[in-house]
């Protein structure tokens, strides 16, 4: 599912961008098509002796007992900057600039759409070459 659902943001995202409109939805589009490669690239996840299938399922163990649990989001940066160091940089731009972008009374520069689009192949970049090993 997570990688039909990165899929559909993808084309989404191209989509929009090819509109010169909607700044905010290309970034964010952007942003939740390159979670869900991420995810779908990460699980299953095997850490020691136990292999969590789903993000979900991974979530729910790690931050059980943790009284302050990090967002989702958070937690899905931290394995990202761990597991697919390649695609860090590209990934943290593109959830500040998400975040960032829904709060900015829609005033995104095409500039910084262009940018998301770039970062979203980044990381579908890196994402196949590991693949290809």
């Amino acid at each position: 599912m997570r990688k039909e659902h990165a899929e559909h943001n993808e084309e989404a995202c191209h989509y929009l961008n090819q509109s010169g409109k909607y700044n905010d939805w290309v970034i964010t589009t952007a942003f939740y098509s390159a979670m869900h490669y991420l995810q779908y690239e990460l699980f299953p996840l095997e850490i020691g002796d136990e292999v969590f299938d789903s993000f979900n399922s991974y979530y729910r163990s790690r931050c059980r007992y943790i009284n302050d649990k990090p967002s989702k989001h958070q937690t899905t940066i931290e394995i990202v900057q761990t597991r697919l160091p390649n695609c860090n940089r590209f990934y943290r731009w593109l959830h500040d600039e998400c975040f960032t972008a829904r709060y900015s009374n829609y005033n995104v520069t095409s500039q910084k759409a262009d940018m998301a689009v770039k970062y979203l192949n980044s990381i579908k970049t890196h994402l196949n070459k590991i693949n290809q090993t």
